[in-house]
């Protein structure tokens, strides 16, 4: 999956009940063929302290005015917009209104189909997610720092659509009426949400085991079964080291391939239910459902409160939990994950994605992890780092914090502090040296070593070569007759010299051989150092600065890049290409396409995508030649690199257009 923002957690850090009773009636009538979404009807709230002088209510901007009134209550109403571009609408009381107080709004509007951050809509499909777009009226909380964030909602949603098309929506119960040439879904929520919904042309299917669970989907290639099969297990095993869960069911919701291209989604968690594009679909990914299923903790029943430490205590530790689903289900790929990546999961998300960003500069303390860093250091050394932590701890003295956490924190939320309280508690000790080296620094460790053997007794020499660190960490001993023996020592200063038993004549020496610890190892580390070019020219994408990226890009390839044995100038074409893409520069990215298959070197991970996209030019051009050169091509790279990207599935999709 390599786009723009692969895997996203649809939650932001709020407090669950900051506005007291807050909930809404809402209708929907939605009619894709017109591109129309007509939104009407009230909420309420009752006001805490930060709503006493003002309330901030927004909405995305659509098509036309917006009505929205408050009813019996004195204020003036102002409007700005937001960094995300939508309407903030501030009602100011003409006096201060005491805590408890009840607020009632109505409004109506049509949001129509302008694009935006989690909201698409076309003649086939819609995408209204709540966490990122504010399809419908949001109220926003106001922290204790200052920070606004959405608020959660109970209440009830209809939704009227054509009657062959049908409305999703998780974490509430349904009913389903139908009228001439029309279906309602009525949906009830208990248990305050941030609503998000998906219209298509859905099927639905059941799956009956400790809790049901649903996938919908619209591609005959799902198969919801096996989905939810696994999905379920993944999600009991979480349950035993997270704590209990309570949700009304869980759902499997798909969309469309395309729709991923274009918004730059691959998958997401919102409460009940994780959202997947069709390719993520056609085969089970346990770290892709193990990182998701996750967030059902860490996000949704514990939120954060406050900035700091926050990208940890959501997606830091909801990566914590694909790890230990891989380690459980598919522990041949444990080492994988933390080292190099996942099969099939976002290529970055481990050891050696971090050490690449970390060369390319970019880099911040885990606690104070902000913007797109959040996934991009949270989910590449934050969960390597909280792995550490189980493992200085115990495993089942980490569990054992983080199920209290999951109790005593579900209602308020969860503090950065209060996260290293309980694991200090749990413990029975401090652990401020941890927490300092890898939480509040930046970088990994780093060292050298060197050994002389003496008869039964080898010495062994450890130097950290930058920061300190107190480590604990294992030593695999080869002997000439090529025995192995794994041996544990541990080091806190500059040099630690050590002395270690042997039973042979010892050939080789390897500190750390199953990457448990992040550092720099060598070999990552030339990887890192020569693909820092990429990393930086991704990062601009990712935060939209495409002019940017396009001329740092081309620098860098007219520069030359001297013993490209990483694929550096064909990754960087790989760029250029997806940037023209998403510029709707079709011919101009296939010319960067087809140069970059001319390099020497070339990214195995990439190289299935290249001809998909070329493949995908092709099929917009009705170019049936160069579409069967380039379905054939990317099933064939797909297969070298362990059909790691289940391309088979994706061009057989594009065949039929």
């Amino acid at each position: 999956m390599h786009r723009l923002i692969t895997c996203i957690c649809l939650l932001f850090p709020v407090l669950l009940f900051a506005q007291h009773k807050l909930d809404y009636q809402l209708q929907v009538h939605v009619d894709l063929v017109k591109k129309t979404f007509a939104v009407q009807g009230s909420l309420s709230f009752e006001t805490e302290a930060n709503t006493a002088d003002s309330v901030d209510i927004v909405i995305s901007k659509g098509v036309g005015a917006v009505t929205l009134q408050l009813d019996g209550a004195t204020a003036r109403m102002d409007t700005s917009v937001n960094e995300s571009g939508d309407i903030v609408y501030r009602w100011r009381f003409n006096h201060a209104m005491p805590t408890g107080s009840p607020l009632h709004f109505t409004y109506a509007y049509e949001r129509g189909d302008a694009p935006a951050f989690q909201y698409y809509l076309d003649s086939a499909f819609c995408m209204a997610g709540g966490y990122g777009s504010a399809w419908y009226p949001q109220v926003i909380t106001r922290s204790e720092d200052g920070t606004g964030k959405y608020t959660r909602g109970t209440g009830t949603i209809k939704v009227t659509t054509p009657a062959n098309l049908m409305a999703v929506m998780a974490a509430c119960t349904l009913n389903t009426t139908a009228t001439t040439g029309n279906r309602t879904f009525e949906f009830h929520y208990t248990q305050p949400d941030i609503f998000s919904l998906y219209i298509g042309d859905y099927s639905r299917q059941e799956y009956k085991g400790h809790r049901s669970f649903y996938t919908y989907s619209f591609s005959k290639a799902v198969n919801g079964d096996d989905l939810s099969r696994k999905a379920a297990s993944v999600l009991d095993f979480l349950s035993i080291q997270f704590g209990p869960l309570v949700i009304p069911n869980f759902s499997i919701i798909e969309f469309p391939e395309y729709v991923s291209d274009r918004t730059g989604i691959g998958g997401a968690s919102i409460l009940g239910g994780v959202v997947m594009p069709t390719g993520a679909l056609r085969k089970f990914n346990y770290a892709l459902f193990g990182h998701e299923i996750g967030h059902q903790w860490w996000g949704n029943k514990v939120l954060s409160v406050g900035n700091k430490g926050e990208a940890m205590l959501s997606e830091g530790l909801a990566q914590y939990g694909s790890l230990q689903v891989v380690n459980h289900f598919d522990s041949v790929h444990a080492i994988d994950y933390r080292k190099t990546g996942y099969p099939g999961y976002i290529n970055d998300q481990c050891g050696l994605g971090y050490l690449k960003n970390a060369a390319a500069g970019n880099d911040q303390p885990l606690s104070d992890l902000s913007g797109d860093n959040s996934h991009i250091i949270g989910d590449s050394k934050g969960f390597l780092a909280l792995e550490l932590l189980s493992a200085t701890v115990g495993k089942s003295v980490f569990n054992k914090a983080l199920q209290t956490i999951g109790e005593k924190y579900s209602r308020d939320g969860v503090t950065w502090e209060d996260f290293q309280r309980e694991v200090e508690k749990a413990h029975g000790s401090s652990l401020q040296w941890f927490y300092h080296q890898w939480f509040e620094r930046v970088g990994v460790p780093a060292w050298q070593s060197s050994w002389q053997q003496q008869q039964n007794k080898l010495q062994l020499t450890v130097t950290q070569k930058d920061s300190i660190y107190r480590l604990s960490l294992e030593v695999m001993l080869t002997y000439s007759d090529g025995t192995k023996s794994l041996q544990h020592i541990t080091i806190n200063d500059r040099s630690t010299g050590l002395q270690l038993p042997v039973n042979g004549r010892v050939v080789d020496v390897q500190i750390d051989p199953y990457f448990k610890v992040l550092h720099q190892d060598d070999t990552l580390m030339l990887m890192a150092t020569a693909q820092a070019k990429v990393v930086q020219v991704v990062n601009l994408r990712i935060q939209q600065k495409n002019e940017e990226a396009i001329s740092l890009a081309q620098s860098y390839i007219r520069a030359g890049i001297p013993g490209d044995h990483y694929g550096v100038e064909f990754s960087l074409l790989y760029q250029l290409g997806r940037i023209a893409g998403i510029q709707n520069k079709s011919d101009e990215a296939l010319a960067y396409y087809q140069r970059s298959l001319q390099c020497v070197s070339r990214a195995p991970e990439l190289l299935a995508y290249v001809y998909y996209r070329i493949a995908q030019i092709a099929a917009a051009k009705n170019d049936q030649v160069l579409l069967q050169w380039a379905c054939t091509n990317a099933v064939k790279a797909d297969g070298i690199n362990n059909e790691a990207d289940g391309m088979e599935a994706k061009v057989a999709q594009l065949s039929h257009l």
